[in-house]
């Protein structure tokens, strides 16, 4: 397992996508993916145009950063990505994890 931080991703036995945050030897840290996009961008005028520029209706932040997270996924189940989606628990046997939760006040991305 060559995983690498900032590209692969976990899904649990719930449907739940993970991304690792870090990689430092055997232990990773992971967020979900949602989480992840929404603690990356700022709420600026640029992420407002960029939201515009993508959808021609009003909608909620939430939708571009979930979108955001859904094309990494997309991503990841092309045959040409360089990256992975596994299994949770197969991580788990190989690795250390550290998942962070929502509520975490460490997650500045």
């Amino acid at each position: 397992m060559d995983i690498q931080a900032k590209r692969d991703l976990l899904k649990d036995k719930f449907g739940n996508y993970y991304i690792v945050s870090n990689a430092t030897g055997d232990e990773l840290t992971v967020v979900n993916v949602a989480v992840y996009y929404a603690f990356k961008h700022m709420l600026d005028e640029s992420l407002i145009t960029k939201v515009n520029e993508k959808y021609p209706n009003k909608v909620a932040i939430g939708k571009y950063l979930a979108d955001l997270a859904e094309e990494h996924i997309e991503r990841l189940e092309s045959p040409e990505s360089e990256g992975r989606i596994y299994d949770f628990k197969e991580v788990q046997k190989h690795y250390k994890l550290h998942v962070k939760p929502i509520y975490d006040k460490s997650l500045h991305m």
